[in-house]
């Protein structure tokens, strides 16, 4: 009866090293998690800064291409004036 009595004790909570082995697993749970929440978290910031990149990239080449045809459209307008200047 005392050595089922002990080893129950043995595997019970109220052994220290069972309570050592609990807070082992707690500590990496808790490793694990932190590490999921890091990756996570630069996985997201780094797709958001992809985003705005291409976003600001986007911007940047539709400006350049309204610059281009604005330039082109009066460049267009002033050859046509000249041309029936001289004509004419």
């Amino acid at each position: 009866m005392m050595s089922a009595g002990r080893g129950f004790d043995q595997y019970s909570g109220s052994s220290p090293y069972h309570l050592h082995g609990q807070q082992v697993l707690v500590y990496q749970v808790v490793v694990v998690v932190v590490v999921v929440v890091v990756v996570v978290v630069v996985v997201v910031v780094v797709v958001v800064v992809v985003v705005v990149v291409v976003v600001v990239v986007v911007v940047v080449v539709v400006v350049v291409v309204e610059v281009v045809v604005v330039v082109v459209e009066v460049v267009v307008v002033v050859v046509v004036v000249v041309v029936v200047v001289v004509v004419d």
